[in-house]
């Protein structure tokens, strides 16, 4: 049982999510973490506070999983996820896989009490898709693609109809993907980019979100739907380094943007308003969360969340 030091907070965790990190730090893409703790999409209940808290027992709560030096200039200009002594709770440092974890109380984000604990866990990824989203420059009235349609394709989605897009497509591998994105928004949904191109012509797209990354060739794809002057913003994590048509690229004017987690530097930082965007949009996120497992039911949740076969989207712990 962890006991919160001063500034610190002790967190019942309710439901903890797993995400495509997970699944390339379990498969060793990101080298060798033995010993980790993972979980980086937390929600929780406040158990105890250390000296100093001013949030009080029984709050629910989101965690955002980010730390850093706070005296360096990306620190100081709200850019925590640039500083380079940042760390990620489940990344680099123990996660949320857990019935209790210790948190710095400036990384919890209070909830609703009567918001949904699933619902409340995703929290982390909506965060990821505000920010790509601001990244990426979506405005109103905006033609907006999203390649790909797992839990961050999704909630990028959301995050673009609240940006004022006009138009929302989508390339979505599986059908319960492909409805999950209908439901949740989008214009179209196509099963592959060359369905797409077939439909709304090459140079279409004022913003394209990316979110495969992988071994997949999709910043190739984004480039051919990018029109001129367009931007793309990769939320997708490669293995290796991907190509993309650089002639084509250069012809076009276009703008490629990597988004790195979520940042404070706006009035309202990503995770604060991902935050208001789940207690917004509740009554249609559940549906996101398709596999639910107990702590001791882990390897389940991992085999289920490799298989987009088995008709996951979301997989989450109830710890």
């Amino acid at each position: 049982m962890p006991e919160p030091a001063p500034g610190w907070v002790r967190v019942a965790v309710t439901a903890v999510g797993i995400c495509g990190t997970d699944l390339h730090i379990y498969g060793g893409m990101l080298g060798d973490v033995s010993g980790l703790q993972p979980g980086h999409e937390v929600a929780g209940v406040i158990d105890a506070i250390g000296d100093g808290v001013m949030l009080a027992t029984g709050t629910k709560v989101a965690l955002e999983p980010l730390t850093a030096c706070g005296h360096c200039f990306q620190c100081g200009t709200g850019h925590r996820n640039r500083c380079p002594e940042h760390r990620l709770f489940g990344v680099t440092a123990r996660g949320g896989m857990t019935e209790f974890m210790s948190v710095p109380a400036e990384c919890l984000h209070p909830l609703p009490a009567d918001l949904n604990d699933n619902v409340a866990a995703l929290a982390e990824p909506m965060a990821v898709c505000v920010r790509g989203v601001r990244l990426g420059g979506v405005g109103l009235g905006d033609r907006v693609a999203v390649l790909g349609a797992g839990s961050i394709g999704a909630l990028s989605v959301l995050a673009a109809r609240e940006a004022g897009a006009g138009e929302i497509f989508v390339t979505a591998r599986y059908p319960h993907q492909a409805a999950l994105a209908q439901a949740l928004g989008a214009t179209r949904v196509f099963a592959t980019i060359e369905q797409m191109t077939e439909a709304l012509g090459t140079a279409s797209m004022d913003v394209v979100i990316e979110t495969v990354g992988g071994r997949a060739n999709s910043l190739t794809e984004a480039v051919n739907v990018a029109g001129r002057g367009a931007t793309i913003a990769m939320l997708g994590v490669f293995e290796g380094s991907p190509g993309i048509p650089g002639l084509t690229f250069a012809e076009r004017e276009l703008t490629l943007v990597g988004s790195y987690c979520y940042a404070r530097a706006a009035r309202v930082g990503d995770f604060a308003l991902a935050t208001s965007l789940l207690s917004k949009y509740r009554t249609e996120l559940p549906e996101l969360v398709t596999h639910r497992f107990k702590l001791d039911q882990v390897a389940s949740a991992y085999a289920a969340a490799g298989d987009k076969k088995s008709g996951s989207i979301k997989v989450q712990i109830e710890p």
